[in-house]
């Protein structure tokens, strides 16, 4: 793969942001879509970057991740290879896609070739045959080499009206390569049909690979304001390492997509058809035709039982679902929120979740179980005076010292060891022993242990907002 350029190292680029609520109960804003396992044992993002790894070694790899999902998008990559961590950028808060695409090119130039070439990838989509996409890429990069911006076209199976359309022009010397003739952004129904019809057409995937000189000098043709900005947002990263920019300087960048900032309007693109297995798995309907069916043409995981009931998608995370007699539904049972509903309309399920979020609902931000740098947490039950939670801590975390004014916690260890500080004692706690933490008694929980450490956590008292608790904890 590296000959195949002929010049430049290829840098893989993830793009990690998004929220997917037509997924909602299950991805929800800070958990969304691309670091759920939806498919398989892993995430869509881990999914991403091992695929990526096939091609390019993780630390060359460039993430451009949400800020507020950094103790996620951290952990799930250090699971593939630690080496990914490396040029991962921070957005502190949404911009689209020309400004990530953007920093990464402005970013691979500076800290890991002035000669790179990208192959920008969105993580929140499935590929089933990578073999396939890579295949593709290869058929790419002299393209790339030469100067083009390469997409990745996906065969259209329907007339589909929520992706945008490429039509295809003059072939070009590379083997199955095309000039691109337009785009056709989420075309009306009819229009879907009679492309369909034609042939010569491909959905876009989204993917694309090209020099990181070459998008930087079309962003500075054609969005001048951006592509001055891009060089300080830059330096910003530079100057921090954590990767977080300054949230002023990010936010005088415009929100723009890199289709319409330069894909668009620029006469240097080319496509190549494919049919890798792809999907960007956008709704239940989605994930139901791609899963595996029972004869009756339901899609079930988790402990569910059937009753007459036909084509339906059914997802239980934590208790039985029984379905009698219904057709078409998606029904998805989390922790704290049951969907049930129509599952080809993911429309609805948006709107729904917009309403939700306009009235504050916390459901629509964060599961039950949270997740945190040293572990995480799961909310039990929650009433006037009491909260029970789940508690993890990760071999050999701690939280910060701290204390309570208004409540009591009592903690029960069920596996591990913990490590306790409780004014000036310092103790341990085994599987089955416990201790109660008094209100403004200075305290500290450490996992003594190289295995996890799993409490249960009673809270008396004062109950205070989640996001209060953790400021508070200093976690």
């Amino acid at each position: 793969m590296e000959s195949a350029t002929e010049r430049g190292p290829l840098v893989p680029v993830l793009l990690a942001g998004g929220s997917g609520t037509r997924l909602w109960p299950v991805s929800r804003a800070a958990f969304p879509k691309h670091l759920v396992e939806l498919v398989g044992e892993e995430s869509l993002l881990q999914a991403t970057a091992r695929r990526v790894l096939r091609v390019a070694p993780a630390e060359r790899v460039v993430t451009i991740a949400a800020a507020g999902q950094a103790v996620l998008v951290r952990r799930q990559l250090a699971q593939i290879d630690g080496a990914l961590l490396r040029h991962l950028l921070l957005e502190p808060e949404p911009r689209n896609t020309a400004v990530a695409v953007g920093l990464a090119a402005r970013h691979a130039a500076a800290r890991i070739s002035g000669d790179a070439i990208l192959w920008v990838c969105p993580s929140d989509h499935l590929v089933r045959e990578p073999e396939v996409l890579i295949g593709a890429l290869e058929r790419a990069l002299p393209l790339a080499v030469a100067g083009r911006i390469v997409t990745f076209g996906i065969a259209p199976t329907r007339p589909e009206t929520g992706f945008g359309w490429i039509a295809r022009g003059e072939p070009l010397e590379a083997p199955g390569a095309f000039a691109v003739r337009r785009f056709v952004e989420k075309p009306p129904r009819a229009e879907a049909e009679a492309m369909l019809a034609a042939g010569g057409h491909d959905w876009n995937s989204g993917m694309f690979v090209m020099r990181a000189d070459v998008l930087l000098d079309e962003l500075a043709r054609f969005e001048p304001l951006l592509a001055r900005e891009l060089e300080a947002l830059e330096a910003s990263y530079r100057a921090n390492p954590e990767g977080v920019v300054d949230a002023a300087l990010f936010a005088r960048l415009p929100a723009l997509p890199i289709d319409k900032a330069v894909m668009e309007r620029s006469t240097r693109m080319a496509v190549v058809p494919c049919d890798p297995g792809w999907s960007d798995v956008g709704s239940w309907h989605a994930l139901w035709e791609l899963m595996g069916k029972d004869e009756h043409g339901n899609v079930v995981t988790g402990d569910v039982a059937l009753s007459g009931s036909r084509d339906n998608l059914v997802k239980a995370d934590h208790r039985l679902v029984a379905l009698a007699g219904v057709s078409g539904l998606a029904v998805v049972e989390t922790a704290d929120a049951i969907l049930v509903a129509d599952r080809t309309d993911g429309e609805a399920v948006k709107q729904l979740v917009a309403a939700l979020a306009g009235a504050g609902r916390r459901e629509t931000v964060c599961h039950a179980r949270e997740v945190r740098p040293w572990g995480g947490f799961t909310t039990l039950l929650q009433r006037s005076g009491l909260k029970i939670r789940e508690v993890e801590l990760d071999p050999r975390a701690a939280l910060t010292l701290q204390r309570h004014a208004g409540r009591d916690e009592h903690w029960l260890v069920v596996n591990g060891r913990a490590s306790v500080r409780l004014g000036d004692r310092f103790f341990e706690l085994g599987p089955g022993e416990s201790v109660k933490v008094g209100r403004g008694v200075l305290h500290r929980l450490a996992n003594a242990g190289s295995e996890p450490l799993r409490l249960v956590e009673i809270q008396l008292g004062e109950i205070l907002d989640e996001s209060a608790t953790e400021r508070l904890a200093g976690d």
